[in-house]
């Protein structure tokens, strides 16, 4: 039993402390390269999707939006009945005052001006 157990123990220890060549590294290397190109791909992929979802929600959201304001253009629509009421007023009354305002302070000016050339000439008669 002893033997036995002694020549597995040996067999066992000469296997493992065996070396690895080149060629089993490279193949180990290329193993876990692969491996993990595989992952990071699955990884895109997975992103890609989930962009791809998200930009299609907000397609979809847009669309609905037109389609929603197409051929329908109010506006007044987001105005509230007291503005409209006071850009009446302000057009209805204000600026029709703000127009005779104008014209009184124009043909001021004008008659002051004809003032000061019939002062002038009198002045001038005078002399």
């Amino acid at each position: 039993m002893r033997i036995l157990t002694i020549l597995s123990l040996l067999l066992l220890t000469s296997a493992a402390s065996g070396e690895l060549t080149k060629e089993d590294l490279r193949t180990i290397i290329k193993e876990e390269i692969t491996a993990s190109e595989k992952r990071m791909k699955e990884y895109i992929d997975l992103k890609v999707e989930t962009v791809t979802a998200k930009i299609d929600a907000v397609e979809k959201s847009v669309d609905g939006r037109i389609d929603n304001t197409n051929g329908y253009f109010d506006p007044f629509g987001n105005l509230d009945p007291f503005w409209i009421a006071m850009v009446m007023i302000v057009s209805l009354i204000i600026l029709p005052q703000l127009i005779i305002l104008y014209r009184e302070i124009r043909d001021r000016k004008k008659n002051w001006i004809q003032i000061q050339e019939l002062r002038e000439r009198i002045e001038a008669l005078r002399q």
